[in-house]
């Protein structure tokens, strides 16, 4: 299984941390997601996790996708 960290900038509060939460659990490879609003990080395990999926998803929930953290 593998650990993606990624950027995730416009969450504000626990309802957009859902949002996210929700929006990347439905990507079929991703097992599990834990996003923190404070950092705006997000914590994915999975495997096979597509980044341009991941960006899609964030994308469409209303948020801006910043990347993957090294």
């Amino acid at each position: 299984m593998n650990e993606l960290k990624i950027k995730v900038t416009g969450m504000s509060c626990n309802h957009c941390k859902m949002n996210v939460e929700n929006a990347l659990k439905k990507i079929k490879d991703i097992n599990s997601v834990l996003a923190d609003v404070n950092s705006g990080e997000v914590t994915l395990t999975g495997d096979q996790i597509n980044p341009d999926e991941v960006k899609s998803a964030i994308e469409n929930a209303g948020y801006s996708y910043g990347g993957i953290l090294a």
